[in-house]
């Protein structure tokens, strides 16, 4: 009986440590090949650092946050999308304040942009967005080209699903269909608003991956988003189109993980050649 209950404790042991410690600050970088005929030649091998839902705050304090962009930086990406979520609590005006003074360390080869998530308008909606603005990093509700000689790309920022919704053709509406266009969105449900304007693909977090997914299975039985499809990696939205969700760095209700470990991902987009 004694050997069944050391087993058991030691087993719950385990559990804890790699729950509530080891899948949340073990933070990993995993990759993702993103291939279409539409990315350019001189696009091909382009690298993009999502950083999503980091949650500043209590438990995930400023010397975290500064080691998670130091080992993003390590990475030395094309390009650095942060999709949200910034912060932790709500109406808490200080979070912002602090995580706008860290965000700005990260650094990308090309540029680093960026759009708001529900937590940051939950901590304050007036000043997650001024504080957005004022970094001039910011690419909520317009388009931005990165060219490699004489071939581009097209990003567009978007609003928040649930507090700052912005549609997709009106950001769109001026870039060519031609191109491939990247819509950054912190909730993936954003892919499922009506639009015309094609997306060849979005980046988004939001989910956590559920934060905990049954080993096997791979299933998330709790996610923040109507479709539950929608929950860590490569998707198709409602209407076909490329949606990409980061399982993120933080959490929602308990701070743990569990065969969901927190990450970076890193998408390498891929020139796919013409039949």
């Amino acid at each position: 009986m004694k050997k069944i209950f050391k087993f058991i404790l030691f087993s719950l042991t385990i559990l804890f440590l790699n729950s509530f410690v080891l899948e949340r600050y073990y933070v990993r970088f995993p990759i993702y090949e993103i291939e279409s005929t539409k990315i350019p030649k001189s696009f091909d091998g382009y690298t993009i650092a999502v950083v999503s839902d980091l949650h500043y705050g209590f438990l995930n304090p400023e010397f975290w946050i500064r080691y998670v962009i130091e080992s993003i930086n390590e990475k030395n990406p094309d390009l650095i999308v942060g999709i949200g979520d910034y912060v932790k609590k709500r109406n808490f005006d200080e979070e912002l304040v602090s995580v706008w003074k860290l965000l700005p360390l990260l650094k990308g080869k090309d540029k680093e942009v960026f759009v708001n998530g529900n937590h940051d308008h939950w901590a304050n909606h007036s000043l997650s967005l001024r504080l957005l603005e004022e970094s001039r990093k910011s690419i909520r509700n317009r388009t931005i080209e990165i060219q490699r000689g004489n071939e581009k790309i097209i990003l567009g920022g978007l609003g928040d699903f649930w507090e700052d919704h912005l549609p997709i053709d009106q950001v769109f509406q001026h870039t060519d269909p031609k191109q491939f266009r990247i819509a950054i969105a912190h909730n993936p449900e954003s892919a499922d608003t009506p639009h015309l304007e094609s997306i060849d693909l979005f980046i988004t977090g939001h989910t956590h991956g559920g934060q905990v997914r049954i080993p096997f299975f791979q299933l998330s039985p709790i996610l923040p988003v109507n479709n539950k499809t929608y929950d860590v990696g490569i998707k198709n939205s409602l209407f076909n189109e490329m949606v990409f969700i980061s399982a993120g760095i933080g959490w929602s209700i308990l701070p743990l993980r569990f065969n969901c470990p927190s990450e970076v991902p890193i998408l390498i987009l891929r020139h796919k050649a013409d039949k």
